[in-house]
């Protein structure tokens, strides 16, 4: 266990947090995600120890709902520069867009399964989801998880604002992702013990697929045809053009939130209606309610309606698979 920080690394913590402003670095001609890591880290470690600060136990609690309070800017601010960084590297050196489709463009863990991550400069958040999101949770907060989420979404945006040339290339570029992607979700049913369910990637892990409807699409598409159908695209989404991702293409879970119940009327007809009960505050007007929880608080339900098991605070083991649950993953019966 690590040594805890004083609150006088705290308050210098959140002092660089308040007055962060960020310019883009010029990278070198050989840029690569290492250097990129290199370039931003002493800003990937404040933002990491920011999170720390903002969901430990240990820090007095003005200090740590401050620092809560900042988690989205800074993430965002972070992510961007990177994102505007790599773009006026690509602008210099075109052929370096080789490096963006280096390392792992899908990830894969036994909570989330085989998933896409984007960065939250994607969102479009809500008051509650900013600072409670889950990725300023620990993994989801290291310096290599931004890295990612901000690589790909570099992708996402070249792809959405493309040239049909730019487009083919893209896609072609990413079909030995998509087809190892294919390989995991179909080893993780493989794997499963006493009940079956059908392969399946997640988007987005972190931040938001309907940011970027076509390039979507166009993977989801991939990976339909790839797989011959078998594996199938799950989104999670709170944005208002939720409706431009495809129906034939998509299991759809529309999020919604005590702040953001108006944004009801931007779910598509077939999606599952999903509620994040911050607090536990649980609601019976929707498909399934997911208890708000991070790594030390699980919350206690309150109120009626259908709760995902894994979000219980009894809960041992917080996976889908361990609860023999495929709710989220399955096209919703009208």
């Amino acid at each position: 266990m690590g040594r805890i920080n004083t609150n006088e690394e705290r308050r210098a913590t959140l002092d660089w947090a308040k007055n962060l402003s960020l310019e883009p670095i010029e990278l070198g001609s050989h840029w690569s995600i290492g250097s990129l890591k290199s370039e931003f880290e002493k800003s990937l470690k404040n933002y990491f120890r920011l999170c720390a600060l903002a969901r430990g136990k240990s820090a007095p609690k003005k200090l740590s709902q401050a620092a809560h309070d900042q988690l989205f800017r800074v993430r965002v601010i972070v992510e961007k520069t990177i994102q505007e960084s790599i773009l006026a590297a690509l602008k210099r050196d075109p052929n370096s867009i080789n490096t963006l489709f280096e390392g792992r463009f899908y990830g894969n863990s036994k909570k989330q399964g085989v998933s896409l991550r984007l960065p939250l400069t994607s969102c479009v958040p809500t008051p509650l989801c900013r600072g409670g999101c889950y990725a300023h949770d620990t993994l989801d907060a290291a310096p290599s998880a931004v890295i990612r989420g901000a690589i790909n979404g570099v992708i996402a945006s070249l792809y959405e604002n493309g040239t049909n040339t730019k487009r083919t290339l893209i896609l072609g570029a990413l079909r030995a992702h998509s087809q190892r992607a294919i390989q995991a979700a179909r080893t993780e049913i493989k794997e499963l013990s006493g009940w079956q369910r059908r392969p399946y990637v997640r988007f987005a892990h972190l931040g938001e697929a309907a940011t970027f409807p076509e390039f979507m699409n166009a993977l989801a598409n991939q990976i339909g045809e790839l797989s011959k159908w078998e594996v199938d695209c799950v989104v999670y989404t709170r944005h208002p053009n939720a409706s431009s991702l495809q129906e034939n293409l998509w299991i759809t879970n529309f999020t919604l939130d005590n702040a953001s119940k108006e944004r009801r009327v931007y779910a598509p007809a077939y999606a599952r209606i999903v509620y994040s009960a911050w607090n536990g505050e649980i609601e019976n007007d929707v498909d399934i309610n997911f208890l708000e929880h991070h790594r030390w608080q699980h919350s206690k339900p309150s109120g009626n309606g259908p709760v995902c098991p894994a979000t219980l605070p009894e809960t041992e083991f917080r996976t889908c698979d361990s609860l023999r649950c495929d709710t989220c993953f399955r096209r919703k019966i009208s």
